[in-house]
């Protein structure tokens, strides 16, 4: 084997140990922030995530976030499953965000949630988010601080 194929097949171990930690972050609805920028300004919010192994997924109000703002500008940078006690690894990702009106995933999205707060859900108009990654940065994934291991979906 010579030094080429040899630095491939150990390039393409790492990618798939990164992929392994991304997906094992993923598999796991939680907490996170979705930051989109709007009229030049940063907008944050708190967004419970869950994923179909690619993509994110949010069901919010159509009150939290303007579908406007999303139309001017589609991108959403989110960060998953930050932990400063535990130290674990965590998300940062760049994804395009749409608007989803497909029932099949409104379906699906609402059978992946604990439904404690039906009577607010009643009263108020609720949209689902989809966000699909351009890419992901693996934080805290290895010794070095503030070196990501990053997957790249845009190539």
């Amino acid at each position: 084997m010579n030094q080429r194929n040899l630095n491939d097949e150990v390039m393409d171990m790492e990618r798939e140990k990164i992929i392994e930690e991304v997906e094992s972050i993923l598999k796991v609805p939680q907490p996170g922030i979705m930051s989109t920028a709007y009229g030049n300004l940063p907008h944050s919010r708190y967004m419970m995530f869950h994923s179909d192994g690619r993509n994110l997924y949010a069901e919010t109000s159509a009150a939290s976030v303007d579908v406007d703002e999303i139309r001017e500008n589609n991108l959403a940078y989110i960060i998953l499953g930050y932990d400063a006690e535990a130290e674990s690894s965590y998300l940062e990702m760049l994804a395009e965000t749409e608007v989803v009106m497909n029932q099949v995933t409104i379906d699906w999205l609402w059978d992946q949630q604990d439904h404690h707060d039906l009577d607010v859900l009643e009263e108020e108009v609720m949209i689902v988010l989809k966000f699909i990654p351009g890419q992901i940065k693996l934080m805290n994934a290895n010794d070095a601080i503030d070196q990501p291991e990053v997957l790249d979906f845009t190539r």
